[in-house]
């Protein structure tokens, strides 16, 4: 009963020890919290940014690897892809990059098609494109340009790259691509030079047969973390697998585009030999026809000739007739001589008509053949269209077909696949919680296994004290019986002591069998709830198997479901693969009937010029027969009036008038006739001239295909074997920045938190080591009282590990979910697409690692004090320890000095070196934490040096033009020409960059050689300078100048030599100047020092150039221009460069921040803390002042001085130490690539000064309170 007690009354005494120092157990538990919290919250913090990060890259399909082919890609290429086994999804795109916006204010759009399986974008508002005409814009691009849904966007393709069929879309859609977590677009060879956004239409708004790009992701890639070593090593197995097809389907591509090519130009050949020969024989026929219409001229000529002479004679006749009219005998003679004339020539009239009356007839037979034969082409040519409009709508019938189709699967898809997640979800928790319960079983399984033994020992112990109780009883009645004999005299004083003595022994052993029996019964009771949970946890653990079994079945079958609508697309792809076919089929068709129309329409025009001139023919013939037979009336007339008799031929007077008035006639037909033949010599003429035209016009037609054709000839001669070039994530736009910012995030974990959790521990093993001695006189009393050693050391203990485990756990939950949440989200505002998809968890090894080092710090600390205080006795311990002896300080020993300070600075001075080890502590708990708030401060002065010391005082140029390798020289000269005539430029300097590798150790360190071919500009691009002294540095002509960050990497000193790798081949070069740099690997080199480093001339394919001060605002429209030349690949601004370093850099900022306040607490804490021990250990002094008649602000004023002049010393030691600490993490926490500034401006030494003051006052105002708190009574009996 006893042993209960004294348990009790232990117990009580610790719960009353913490409830009576609340303040010490809150400030070790909040120091503790703090130190865990940090130490764990920013170790936690690089794995949840990876995590978060890998967890957006799933979720969106982002691709693991982008194929781009210098001759395209086709579905070939994407099936044997598709074939690997280390591929999951193979998906082919198309894009081009375009113009968009009025010419001041020209934006490059990067316009890309829809992809279904990989790279899912993020809807912000609106909806994805489902037709021609329709796009997705990029959210920043929209924003900044003011465009929402429904508005239309209208690009210019520029150059002769049509591959987009419309140039006007309507956004439907506006969101994210996975493709940009930031807001760098990347690079392009049109308008400025730099992608400002991105657009998505739909595939078919593309006019092309062959893809731009095949996007690839690994197969099991989900199962492994981005930027990490698995992924990495997961992405280079499936880059080589790719490269080991490479030459295979680049083979296969060129052995395709070369034989269509030669196809083409074969069917060019065959159709140019079939033209000219078709063009010989219409200038044939022409030829033909113009001889034969020259013939007939010369016919007419002829003719009208012998009219005219027939005139003539006529004329003379008529005369002659006149003369002779006297003599009618002879006239008459004369008449019939001239009617037999006449008859002759109406004879050979007649025989001319009949002669060209057959050509005329053979025209029109030609005539009518040709009209047949146009009918039956004509009806043809209506069939062809008929069958052509005929499989247009059939193939539109069943595209809408097959896209329905395409919907409803997309949409069961997307069904499976949400339950699929779903079940993963629950399947994960279940498989969490399983480790957990069986954990918890194998725990709670030793507990069980003792009950048995527990219920053992409680019997026998309970029949022990049965027996011990039987002794105590025989041993009081012997004692009483001998009590009774000495008051007779039976026994003496010293018998009855032996009976006293063994009824105390008998009290003692029963005393000590019932403790033993108490707490054998509280581990039956422990034994016992032990059973009863595990019995619970096997429940729960069977309960979660068949959870588990039944969402694995649910799994199984959802995987069914998904391959079998898997089955179904390949059944839509072949429909459409099909209809494709079928499409391609009807493009020839359609030009081969257009081709047929254009023929017979020129058939109708000639046969229609034909039909004119064949009845044109025919009216002159016509005309001609009416003439001769007028002739022919007219001689028989005459014959007739000369056979009337020879009586009449006086009357005849009047028939001669009647015959000159027909001459006349005669003579006007006769100039008719000239007319007509006048004509026909001009439209002879025409007719040679059309003749000469259309021989000239074929001959340059037929030229012009000869020489297209021999250009494609050597086109084809020249064209260059096809490569493959494949980029993984890392050539996405600031994917590996994201990692690089985690990479930094993991170095500021490494060293920053340990500094504060060490700083935070020493002041929770400070505050447990005080509270031991504080109670020394306690510890003698319990140990008079006869506690043991481990039962008065176990109330310290107890309170250590308790203030110690709650504020362990307190840090670890608050810290591993605050700290990585503000500083992801920091970065949200950089990595947008990242902080929707935020992956927070606990780690367990860094919670355990700050918990147990905190508990070890406290705990052993308190073990410490323990064994040195209950190693002294019990009277020693209850007299106050013996005051150290008196010490005269250092400044006693100033006269000068010391004379004129008052009693209260001589008693603050003197109580300040005679506590050295509160000195010491609370010196080095400011120092530490003005230190912490100084590398916070520090980091972020030197991170925000970085931009505006690279790239104002090192490198001066606005651009960097990249070079085409595949330009001209003709291009090149151009180029420069134009930017010799460019007003806005400042200057421009020719250079030589390229990219090399110089080992270091196992790996290799990527360097950028910069040769350039004017050493006067380059003093005004670039300037070379000691970053310590500030001196500036001509380019050696003895060797090369290396970046500070290089050298330093590679271990190499002024007078080294550096080695450069050039296609697998060593290079060495002297270093003779080491220069301030920032950001990147640069080696400066002269032309001569590269020419004896690699043993040729430097070839200058890059420019940089600056622009005059007046256009320093216009350096992107200075570069659109220049953009304009097709010697100029793309433009690289510095401008842009410097914007993206203030984004990265900006992110940077919150988690500084975090530091920065992190700190600041720290301080407070250990401020209080350590004020509050002192005020604790020093409450009899500070009563006895009270006593002497001190006021309460004079009591604080003794006290708090001495806070004061400590906290000067912790800021003057912790800026010194907070310089020092600042080196170390900033060559910690940097990056290969990037060089952090060393310096911390003078503002941050007086910020966290006036922090540390402002928090130490805070601090003098809570301690105020206290001391006027103080009970002088109690205080001075304290010792008692």
């Amino acid at each position: 009963m006893v042993g209960k007690r004294r348990k009790r009354a232990l117990h009580k005494d610790f719960w009353m020890e913490v409830r009576k120092s609340r303040a010490r157990f809150i400030s070790i538990f909040c120091i503790v919290a703090l130190g865990v919290a940090f130490f764990s919250g920013i170790q936690a913090s690089s794995p949840d940014m990876r995590l978060s990060g890998d967890a957006y890259y799933n979720e969106s399909k982002l691709m693991d690897l982008k194929v781009v082919g210098t001759m395209g890609l086709t579905d070939d290429d994407i099936q044997a892809l598709k074939e690997l086994p280390e591929t999951d999804t193979v998906e082919g795109a198309y894009s081009t990059d375009v113009i968009c916006g009025e010419t001041d204010s020209q934006k490059v759009l990067h316009v890309e098609s829809l992809n279904k399986e990989v790279n899912h974008l993020s809807i912000t508002e609106g909806r994805l494109p489902q037709k021609s005409g329709e796009c997705f814009l990029d959210s920043a691009f929209a924003s900044g340009q003011k465009y929402s849904i429904g508005d239309k966007v209208v690009i210019r393709q520029p150059g002769d790259s049509e591959l987009l069929k419309e140039e006007t879309y309507t956004v439907v859609g506006i969101g994210k691509s996975p493709l940009y977590i930031s807001f760098n677009r990347g690079n392009t060879t049109v308008g400025s030079g730099e992608v400002n956004g991105f657009m998505y239409v739909v595939a078919d708004d593309f006019d092309s047969d062959v893809y731009t790009q095949i996007y690839v992701r690994a197969h099991e890639v989900d199962k492994v973390t981005s930027y990490t070593d698995g992924y990495d090593n997961l992405a280079d197995k499936l880059e080589d697998k790719v490269k080991g097809i490479e030459a295979e389907r680049c083979q296969a591509r060129y052995d395709s585009v070369v034989g269509e090519a030669q196809e083409k130009i074969e069917d060019a050949e065959k159709e140019l030999a079939d033209g000219k020969k078709e063009a010989d024989e219409e200038l044939a026929d022409a030829k033909k026809k113009l001889d034969d219409g020259e013939q007939e001229l010369t016919d007419g000529e002829k003719e009208y000739e012998d009219g005219k002479q027939q005139l003539a004679d006529a004329r003379q006749e008529l005369e002659d007739g006149k003369k002779e009219l006297a003599n009618a005998k002879q006239k008459i003679a004369d008449g019939r001589s001239q009617i037999a004339s006449a008859r002759q020539q109406v004879a050979d009239g007649q025989a001319q008509i009949a002669t060209a009356q057959k050509k005329l007839d053979e025209g029109w037979n030609q005539y009518n053949d040709g009209k047949k034969k146009y009918n039956a082409g004509k009806k043809k040519l209506d069939a062809a269209k008929k069958e052509l409009e005929d499989g247009k709508k059939q193939l539109a019938d069943g595209k809408a077909e097959l896209e329905q189709n395409q919907q409803e699967l997309n949409a069961g898809i997307a069904q499976i696949q949400e339950g699929q997640q779903a079940v993963e979800t629950q399947l994960a928790q279940l498989q969490e919680q399983i480790p957990q319960l069986e954990a918890g079983i194998g725990q709670l399984q030793a507990a069980v296994e003792g009950l048995e033994a527990a219920q053992n020992a409680v019997v026998q112990l309970e029949a022990a004290v049965q027996e011990k109780q039987s002794a105590v009883e025989a041993a009081q009645a012997a004692r009483d019986e001998a009590a009774q004999k000495v008051e007779n005299g039976e026994l003496t004083e010293e018998e009855l002591a032996g009976y006293e003595q063994a009824l105390a022994q008998a009290q003692a052993e029963l005393e000590a069998v019932n403790g033993a029996l108490a707490q054998a019964q509280e581990s039956l009771n422990a034994c016992q709830q032990a059973a009863a949970q595990k019995t619970e946890l096997e429940a729960n653990l069977s309960a979660a198997n068949a959870g588990v079994e039944t969402l694995q079945a649910k799994k199984t079958e959802l995987a069914q479901t998904l391959e079998n609508l898997s089955a179904n697309q390949t059944a839509i792809d072949e429909g459409k693969a099909k209809l494709n076919e079928e499409e391609a089929k009807l493009g020839p068709a359609e030009k081969e009937i257009a081709a047929n129309e254009k023929t017979l329409k020129d058939s109708k025009k000639k046969l229609d010029a034909s039909l004119k001139k064949l009845q044109d023919g025919q009216a002159e013939i016509d005309a001609n027969k009416a003439k001769m037979n007028s002739a022919l009336a007219e001689i028989e007339a005459n014959e007739q009036k000369l056979n009337s008799g020879e009586a009449e031929i006086a009357a005849n007077e009047q028939k001669l008038v009647d015959g000159e008035r027909e001459i006349q006639e005669n003579e006007q037909k006769l100039k008719d006739a000239e007319k007509e033949l006048e004509d026909a010599r001009k439209e002879l003429a025409d007719g040679k001239k059309e003749y000469e035209d259309g021989k000239k016009e074929a001959e340059d037609k037929i030229k012009d295909g000869q020489e297209k054709i021999d250009d494609a000839k050597k086109e084809l001669t020249d064209l260059k074997y096809p490569e493959w070039i494949l980029t993984d994530r890392n050539g996405l736009p600031e994917y590996s920045d994201y990692g690089d910012n985690a990479d930094r995030i993991k170095n500021i974990g490494e060293v920053f938190p340990v500094i504060f959790f060490l700083v935070a521990a020493l002041i929770s093993l400070t505050t447990m080591t005080r509270m031991v001695e504080e109670q020394r006189t306690q510890i003698g009393t319990m140990k008079a009282l006869g506690y043991s050693k481990i039962s008065i050391a176990s109330k310290y203990l107890n309170y250590a590990f308790l203030a110690t485990a709650g504020g362990s756990v307190a840090g670890i939950l608050i810290g591993e979910k605050i700290i990585p949440f503000v500083i992801i989200k920091s970065y949200g505002i950089m990595y947008h697409n990242v902080e929707n998809t935020l992956q927070i968890h606990y780690e367990l090894k860094y919670a355990l690692l700050a918990s147990v080092a905190a508990l070890i710090c406290t705990v052993g600390a308190t073990i410490f004090s323990c064994v040195h205080a209950l190693a002294e006795t019990p009277a020693s311990l209850m007299r106050p320890p013996t005051p150290k002896e008196g010490k005269r300080i250092l400044l006693e020993r100033i006269p000068i000095l010391w004379k004129h300070l008052n009693f209260t600075w001589k008693s603050s001075l003197r109580n300040l070196f005679r506590y050295k080890k509160r000195l010491f502590m609370t010196i080095f708990g400011i120092a530490g934490s003005m230190a912490l708030m100084l590398v916070g401060f520090g980091i972020r002065d030197s991170v925000s040096d970085i931009v505006h010391l690279q790239y104002t005082n090192l490198q001066h140029y606005d651009a960097t033009i990249i070079s085409d390798d595949d330009a001209t020289d003709t291009e090149r000269e151009a180029l420069i020409e134009s930017l010799d005539k460019n007003e806005s430029l400042d200057h421009y300097t020719k250079i030589r960059l390229s990219k090399l590798t110089a080992p270091n150790g196992k790996s290799n360190l990527s360097v950028y050689v910069f040769v350039p071919e004017n050493l006067e500009n380059f003093k005004k691009d670039v300037t070379l300078r000691n970053r310590v002294t500030k001196e500036e540095y001509e380019l050696p002509e003895d060797g090369a100048a290396v970046c500070e960050k290089t050298a330093s990497l590679l271990g190499l000193k002024i007078g080294d030599e550096l080695t450069l790798k050039k296609d697998d081949k060593e290079y060495h070069v002297k270093i003779s100047v080491i220069t301030e740099n920032y950001a990147g690997h640069y080696v400066y080199m002269t032309p001569q020092i590269y020419k004896e480093t690699f043993g040729e001339e430097p070839v200058y394919e890059d420019i940089v150039f600056s622009v005059k001060e007046e256009y320093k605002d216009q350096v992107e429209k200075v570069g659109q221009k220049i953009m304009d030349s097709p010697a100029v690949l793309s433009i690289s601004y510095t401008e842009s460069t410097i914007e993206m370093v203030d984004r990265m850099l900006s992110t940077l900022g919150v988690v500084i921040l975090v530091l920065i306040v992190s700190a600041g607490m720290l301080a407070f804490v250990v401020l209080y803390n350590l004020n509050n021990i002192n005020i604790t250990e020093r409450q009899r002094e500070l009563a006895t002042l009270k006593v002497l008649g001190f006021f309460d602000i004079e009591v604080s004023q003794y006290v708090l001085r001495e806070n004061i002049i400590l906290t000067i010393a912790g800021i003057l030691f912790g800026s010194g130490f907070g310089i020092l600490l600042h080196r170390f993490i900033i060559v910690t926490v940097e990056v290969d690539a990037v060089m952090f500034g060393r310096n911390i401006a003078p503002l941050s030494f007086l910020y966290c000064a006036v922090i540390t003051c402002i928090f130490s006052a805070v601090v003098n105002i809570f301690m105020h309170k206290k001391l006027k708190k103080i009970d002088m009574v109690e205080s001075l009996k304290s010792v008692e």
